[in-house]
């Protein structure tokens, strides 16, 4: 029956998207609601990544 195995081919596609989306979701969260990183020693110049 192809249908079925459509439907269950559909359903786990969808499961997995599913759970991709939810777990970015709660990363985002979790790094929204911890406390900001103090630096330490602040820079009085910005330099560049790259020198």
């Amino acid at each position: 029956m192809p249908q079925l195995d459509t439907i269950y081919t559909f359903s786990i596609f969808l499961w997995t998207w599913m759970m991709l989306y939810l777990t970015t979701q709660k990363i985002k969260v979790v790094l929204m609601t911890m406390n900001p990183m103090i630096c330490l020693t602040p820079k009085s110049t910005p330099m560049l990544p790259w020198l």
